[in-house]
């Protein structure tokens, strides 16, 4: 009951936050914020960073507004449901990537559920992402949660694949540190 409700929120939520066109997978050649040479450092203050690596290539939201570059997230204390989100939507990149677990405290979770999308890819769909591996090594580690200040920080890992796409994307080095007051 609990992974139904996960899904259907995000299914909910991403179309309404995030659409797409028409571009290759990776840009491996642009050197830019979107994709940069280095990942942000690992933080516990509530930075807004959110990043990881993608096949071994840096991903990371770019800068701009909010509709080009978001983290959204949220911890629900009642029923221990952590989401994050990310967008980037900069230098023809249209992407969203997004994960949730059950936490209460820091430590080591496995995740519930994990998606990638790109929305450049003719092979999906926003009802169509990449979605978690079952049996992979898939988790976060919360660094931080602190509810009085509403920061979340942490790492994650995780394994995506895409039937349709026929692709497997190895998300590694994950790291962020959200402020959800913000």
């Amino acid at each position: 009951m609990k992974n139904k409700f996960l899904l259907l929120t995000w299914l909910l939520a991403v179309p309404l936050l995030w659409g797409g066109c028409d571009k290759p997978l990776f840009k491996t050649d642009e050197a830019s914020i979107a994709q940069p040479d280095e990942l942000p450092p690992i933080t516990t203050t509530g930075e807004g960073n959110f990043a990881c690596k993608i096949n071994g290539v840096n991903w990371q939201r770019c800068g701009g507004g909010f509709l080009q570059s978001s983290i959204l997230g949220n911890w629900s204390p009642n029923y221990k449901i952590f989401q994050l989100g990310a967008k980037r939507e900069c230098s023809g990149f249209d992407e969203t990537i997004s994960i949730n677990a059950i936490v209460d405290s820091a430590g080591t979770y496995p995740l519930e559920m994990a998606d990638f999308n790109d929305f450049n890819l003719e092979c999906q769909d926003v009802l169509d992402p990449y979605v978690l591996l079952e049996g992979a090594d898939n988790w976060v580690e919360i660094l931080n949660l602190d509810t009085k200040e509403f920061i979340v920080s942490g790492t994650f890992q995780c394994t995506l694949v895409h039937e349709g796409c026929g692709d497997t994307l190895f998300i590694t080095d994950g790291r962020f540190d959200y402020d959800w007051a913000n």
